[in-house]
C-alpha cells in the first residue's frame, strides 16, 4: 500500500495525541504480548479506549495497544518507554520494530530494530547523524519519502528541513501500516507500566 502525507498529517500537524507521544509498531507480537514486554503486568492489561485514557488521566503510566494487520502498535501519550535501549531490545527480540517519537520541546526520534538489535536511529530533523549497528540501512527508504540523509540544520541553505510527516511516512513505508484516527478511537488494550516508570 502506498501512503501519502494525507495519511499522516493528522498526527504530524495535529493535536490528537498532544505534543509528546511515541508510536511503536512491532511485527511478530500481539498487542498483549507487546504490552507485557513493555513492562505491563498481565493482570493490568484490559480493554481501554483512548477517550477513557484521557478522561481518567492515566497517561503516561498506561500505554495503549492495538493491531494493524500483522503489526502490534503501542501508543504512548507523554511517554517514550519504547525508545529506551533495553525496552527496544526486549520488544524486538524475534520481531521487527519501527518507532517514532514526537517531542515538540526537545528532540524527535526514529528507531528501526530487528531481533533485539537497534539497527538505526536518528532525530528526523537531523538525519545526517545516525546511530546503530547499521546506520545506513534505511538510506533508500529515507530518500523515497523525501528525507535527505545528509541533511543537517544550517548546512544546506535553501533545502527544506525534514518534518514529522516524513518520519511517519518512513514508518508507514517500512511497516505497510499507518495509525488512523479510527484505530486510535476504536477498541484497544491498555497496560499499566507505572511500576517500570517509577523504578520500583
Amino acid at each position: 500500500m502506498e501512503f501519502t502525507e494525507s495519511d499522516v498529517s493528522w498526527l504530524a500537524h495535529g493535536w490528537d495525541l498532544g505534543d509528546a507521544w511515541c508510536l511503536t509498531f512491532v511485527r511478530g507480537l500481539d498487542p498483549a504480548e507487546a504490552l507485557g514486554r513493555l513492562g505491563a503486568p498481565e493482570e493490568s492489561i484490559r480493554p481501554l479506549s483512548y477517550r477513557e485514557l484521557n478522561e481518567e488521566g492515566l497517561f503516561p503510566f498506561t500505554v495503549l495497544a492495538g493491531r494493524l494487520e500483522g503489526w502490534a502498535v503501542l501508543i504512548e501519550r507523554n511517554g517514550s518507554e519504547a525508545m529506551k535501549a533495553d525496552v527496544t531490545e526486549a520488544l524486538s527480540v524475534g520481531a521487527e520494530l519501527v518507532s517514532v517519537m514526537r517531542l515538540d520541546y526537545a528532540n524527535d526520534w526514529f528507531v528501526y530494530a530487528l531481533d533485539g538489535d537497534r539497527v538505526t536511529s536518528f532525530d528526523p530533523r537531523k538525519p545526517a547523524w545516525r546511530y546503530g549497528s547499521d546506520p545506513d540501512r534505511l538510506l533508500d527508504a529515507m530518500r523515497e519519502v523525501g528525507v535527505d540523509p545528509t541533511y543537517l540544520p544550517g548546512e544546506q541553505i535553501g533545502t527544506r528541513p525534514p518534518t514529522m510527516s516524513e518520519a511517519l511516512l518512513l514508518a508507514a513505508q517500512l511497516t505497510g501500516v499507518a495509525l488512523s484516527q479510527e484505530v486510535l478511537n476504536g477498541p484497544l488494550l491498555g497496560g499499566d507500566v507505572g511500576t517500570r516508570l517509577s523504578g520500583s
